[in-house]
């Protein structure tokens, strides 16, 4: 499954330990087992996965990938998969196309702001005759329904739901991959965290316009330095 937008690096992976029991891989290109096209070759997260130290339980996959090699693809999922580690996905800008089902390998899938998806039917090069033509499409045909199985298992859509999705090449923002399934989560920034719970706050100890005018005045007073208090707490 070629990738639609090319994403090119130098650095395109990435992999680090934050800690004994935290690593780190970062997939910020095109998925390709070839130097010529491709930046990230399922042989070589193999290589990194078995370089890990065994005390590591947790691993972080950043992805921004328009995509790439259908089979390159999944071996990368399979091998996350099967990885003893919790698997937590971060989309950080793009997980297009075969770089969607890697990210359905978390067991978390964490979707940033301005992030967007994008699935769609598998499609090669070919030529030949009529036979060799005709069994080019029955792989794809034999491609796509695995892509809609892996999709299903993680969002529990329907076949038919997901087959037009792929067939009308579908693009999703946060919230409409998170309405979908497709991720688990959205990321909030601390800014969002400590908004969330100023809200919330508000809600629940709102002064009573009932009050006193002079109590109530107080009461403004005392949460307003409440608010303030919560936001200095999130900028440190």
């Amino acid at each position: 499954m070629e990738g639609l937008i090319n994403i090119r690096s130098k650095d395109a992976f990435k992999v680090k330990n934050k800690s004994q029991t935290k690593a780190e891989m970062v997939f910020y290109g095109d998925i390709g087992p070839w130097e010529d096209w491709g930046d990230i070759s399922a042989n070589l997260v193999d290589r990194e996965l078995k370089k890990l130290p065994e005390t590591v339980n947790e691993l972080d996959v950043r992805i921004n990938s328009g995509g790439g090699d259908v089979f390159e693809g999944y071996t990368i999922f399979n091998r996350l998969k099967q990885h003893k580690a919790e698997v937590t996905v971060y989309i950080d800008g793009l997980a297009a196309s075969i770089a969607s089902i890697i990210a359905m390998a978390g067991d978390k899938i964490v979707m940033g702001e301005g992030a967007l998806m994008m699935i769609h039917k598998p499609w090669t090069w070919a030529r030949g005759d009529s036979n060799e033509l005709e069994s080019t499409i029955e792989r794809l045909l034999d491609i796509e329904e695995q892509l809609v199985n892996t999709y299903k298992k993680k969002t529990g859509l329907d076949r038919s739901e997901l087959k037009a999705m792929l067939a009308s090449e579908t693009w999703m923002d946060g919230d409409q991959a998170l309405e979908k399934g497709f991720v688990t989560e959205l990321f909030q920034s601390e800014e969002s965290i400590a908004a969330s719970a100023v809200d919330k706050k508000w809600i629940k100890r709102r002064p009573n316009i009932k009050d006193g005018n002079v109590i109530a005045k107080e009461k403004i007073s005392q949460f307003q330095n409440d608010i303030q208090k919560v936001l200095a707490r999130s900028k440190t």
